[in-house]
């Protein structure tokens, strides 16, 4: 007659189930990794303009838009989102005006805070000879304005996985929130580590000028202004090829990796946007921060398999 197990051996099997459990998962894990190099590299298509479509499923997105690296409007995603009906000046002056947001002009540089009131009465007045916009202003900080808007579902974003306080550090907080007086211009740039996103449009319209990731050399790291280039200062911009849309309120634009883009605002708009981690940037945004910092570069795809990992690391201060 077999004798029952004692306690410790009873632990030391569960031990070693999750021993193996977690070694099966590490060599999926790993064997993934060498698959997504081989696969995912850095594409996109030469274009002559962006297509707008409607009624477009996942699949005819990552066929056709994702997979190639080519932009693409969507024309029918927001119409579903309270947003396109709650969102206005108003409404944000109304449910957020004391709250205080960066103010940026032009570039990067931050030009002071203003409470989201001030703001709103400054876009309302509009005879002010400076062009300011809301900068880092993020849906996540305010829970009540989460139910106004859906993930579209072309966009599943890895960066979710991760702990929000690992976001907000490390600046990749996502959706933001873009309100911006007429005129206002986000200077020329792509997106950081080697990520897509996409920009809905709740009100206005902006304008958007798009270069394909082959012309990165012919933009000086992005100082043209390029709607009033200067090219005794900048003579290689007058080589690019650009592509120009203007986006209208209810439409979605998707901009792949890599692609530099110069966005104005036509009106006083409000925008909702979000940088995308997933399968068709993955290898290269990792690529991205391991140039920055190696160790965090190898840690990155760790955590977002393993979303305990991170929180552990996070926890105990290594990430």
């Amino acid at each position: 007659m077999q004798l029952p197990l004692s306690f410790s051996e009873i632990i030391a099997l569960i031990f070693l189930i999750i021993a193996l459990i977690v070694c099966i998962r590490l060599v999926i894990y790993l064997l993934k990794r060498i698959w997504n190099k081989k696969k995912y590299k850095l594409v996109w298509t030469a274009i002559d303009f962006v297509e707008r479509r409607s009624n477009l499923s996942y699949d005819e997105f990552v066929k056709e838009y994702a997979s190639v690296g080519q932009p693409v409007i969507i024309t029918d995603v927001l119409k579903d989102w309270k947003a396109t009906t709650k969102w206005t000046l108003d409404f944000f002056k109304s449910e957020c005006g004391t709250i205080k947001c960066a103010v940026k002009e032009d570039k990067d540089e931050i030009e002071g805070l203003m409470t989201i009131a001030d703001y709103i009465d400054y876009i309302n007045i509009g005879d002010s000879d400076r062009r300011f916009y809301l900068a880092n202003w993020f849906i996540s900080d305010h829970p009540q304005l989460l139910d106004d808007y859906k993930e579209p579902i072309y966009f599943p974003n890895w960066l979710q996985r991760l702990p929000r306080k690992l976001l907000k550090k490390y600046e990749l907080e996502n959706p933001e929130l873009f309100i911006g007086h007429k005129d206002t211009s986000i200077g020329l740039h792509k997106d950081p580590n080697n990520g897509s996103a996409w920009l809905g449009m709740i009100r206005g319209r902006k304008q958007i000028v798009l270069f394909t990731p082959d012309q990165e050399e012919l933009l000086y790291s992005g100082k043209v202004n390029v709607f009033n280039p200067n090219l005794e200062k900048f003579p290689l911009y007058a080589k690019t090829n650009s592509i120009e849309v203007i986006l209208e309120a209810g439409e979605i634009l998707y901009i792949p990796p890599n692609w530099w883009h110069h966005v104005r605002n036509l009106e006083n708009t409000i925008a909702v946007g979000s940088l995308l981690l997933n399968e068709w940037n993955s290898e290269l945004f990792f690529q991205s921060i391991t140039e920055k910092n190696s160790i965090k570069g190898h840690l990155l795809p760790l955590v977002l398999e393993f979303p305990w990992l991170g929180k552990t690391l996070f926890a105990i201060g290594v990430i």
